[in-house]
């Protein structure tokens, strides 16, 4: 088998890039302001209508991930790619209803710049998650969570990697967290996952996931 004949070495940059995931995951965790991420998700739990996310890329993929685990747990959301929002889907958001999340590792994504501004104007509240505090999107939010590139080693210094682990990291203390404040319980999860494993009871819960039982 050629995996055989494999030197350790040549896995060399497989374990550097779980290294600096962890690493990165540790120090975004060490850095992160909990107090703004408490307003954060003030503002989310006390929402009336919609959480809409939104992003291009790499971070568009994180964004729509999110909508659909809000979603899951039964909590009002839908994506939206940042550049459709001007050409019509500015209407799917509903001023002093819905609130917009965008996700931008830069925070001065152009589509995501220009789609903001317009959602202010409308008077919808816009939230931001990036890696830049001292970025234009940020500067725009109500509430950012900013997880600071100086945390990061990406592939080649440019390849989005470490970047969407702690995106997504992020993404799951946001449903975590809502699913607390909200008393959601894991009967509400199934009864949106009809179908597969989980409507059949084929899957292992871990207790400490999160009180409520929904990991």
């Amino acid at each position: 088998h050629p995996c055989a004949q494999s030197s350790p070495a040549e896995m060399e940059a497989f374990k550097t890039s779980l290294k600096n995931d962890v690493e990165a995951v540790a120090c975004v965790n060490e850095r992160l302001d909990f107090c703004e991420a408490e307003i954060f998700m003030e503002l989310l739990d006390c929402c009336e209508g919609q959480l809409i996310t939104s992003g291009i890329g790499k971070s568009g993929i994180v964004a729509l991930r999110l909508s659909d685990s809000l979603s899951s747990v039964g909590i009002a959301s839908t994506f939206v790619h940042a550049a459709e929002w001007v050409h019509g889907n500015l209407g799917k958001a509903v001023p002093k209803r819905d609130i917009v999340i965008f996700l931008s590792h830069s925070g001065n994504t152009e589509e995501c710049v220009v789609a903001v501004g317009h959602l202010l104007a409308r008077g919808l509240k816009v939230l931001v998650i990036s890696g830049q505090k001292e970025s234009k999107l940020v500067k725009l939010s109500s509430a950012s969570l900013v997880y600071g590139r100086e945390c990061l080693k990406e592939g080649l210094s440019v390849i989005p990697t470490a970047s969407i682990v702690v995106q997504e990291m992020l993404c799951n203390a946001v449903v975590c967290e809502l699913v607390e404040r909200k008393g959601i319980t894991q009967s509400v999860f199934k009864a949106n996952h009809p179908g597969g494993a989980v409507s059949r009871g084929d899957f292992h819960h871990n207790p400490h996931c999160t009180s409520n039982g929904v990991a």
